[in-house]
């Protein structure tokens, strides 16, 4: 009776003190726009594309990057303003890495806007894990343009020239500690290689652009995961922040036809777990 009664208090410990990285969920918080707050279930915190006081969709109780909280890594999908205004102040406030390509990263550095012992300068098909060896972030194409608007970024200095080279845009796929994949395709229209990333990768969630006019539509969307990523699950962003970007996850929905994927039609401020 009592190795019995021992047995059971034995297992009873192991349970309670399991470790906190396999007890915990991750979060994708989605802010606006292409932003998103995503936490580890480790509770390593990645801020994707900072556009958040000038983000009409950004829910007011976000709007100052102070409200984000602790930030481990920045990731940077190119350099528009809608995806980098609010970098160099969420950087400095925080202390986080911020991860560009290898040119967007040497101009942000070359102006004053990151700190060159904070960044990470790779390019696509590279693989880093600055957060420890249990999240791998891998850099990977995408087909868009990038830019520096000098009159944004650094609206106290005059400059001959209004934009400067950002490099090429990219995408993120992000591995996490319990074997989640989540891959943030940045701004861009639909690629044949982007089956490759379903190969190599298998995204479980993949938060995908979908707003038309600047990147792809529902429809070229819907192409690129049915038939090419193939994830288990769609979160769609960048469409409703501006007039030209009106296309809805209800398209994006009725596109997928009977294809085996979720679409979660979350809100700005709303958050999902893995």
């Amino acid at each position: 009776m009592r190795s019995i009664v021992r047995a059971l208090v034995i297992a009873w410990v192991a349970m309670v003190f399991v470790p906190a990285t396999f007890a915990q969920q991750g979060e994708v918080l989605w802010l606006g726009h292409s932003t998103f707050r995503i936490t580890s279930p480790g509770g390593k915190v990645i801020v994707i594309d900072p556009f958040l006081q000038r983000n009409p969709r950004t829910p007011a109780r976000y709007k100052d990057p102070a409200a984000l909280g602790k930030v481990d890594l920045i990731l940077v999908t190119h350099g528009h303003p809608d995806h980098i205004i609010d970098l160099p102040e969420l950087a400095k406030l925080t202390g986080a890495t911020v991860i560009a390509n290898f040119e967007l990263s040497r101009q942000l550095i070359a102006l004053g806007l990151v700190d060159r012992a904070k960044s990470i300068q790779m390019n696509k098909g590279g693989t880093v894990s600055p957060l420890g060896p249990g999240i791998k972030i891998h850099m990977v194409p995408a087909e868009h343009s990038s830019s520096l608007d000098m009159e944004l970024m650094k609206p106290d200095e005059k400059y001959p020239i209004k934009h400067v080279d950002g490099g090429p845009a990219v995408g993120f796929v992000m591995e996490f500690e319990n074997g989640f994949t989540i891959y943030h395709t940045g701004d861009t229209d639909v690629f044949g290689d982007m089956a490759l990333i379903n190969r190599f990768f298998h995204p479980d969630l993949a938060l995908v652009c979908i707003g038309g006019y600047y990147t792809m539509d529902p429809e070229r969307a819907a192409f690129a995961m049915r038939e090419l990523v193939r994830p288990k699950q769609v979160l769609p962003m960048h469409y409703g922040t501006f007039p030209v970007i009106n296309r809805t996850p209800a398209e994006l929905r009725a596109a997928l036809g009977d294809a085996p994927i979720v679409v979660l039609d979350v809100k700005p401020g709303d958050s999902v777990r893995f």
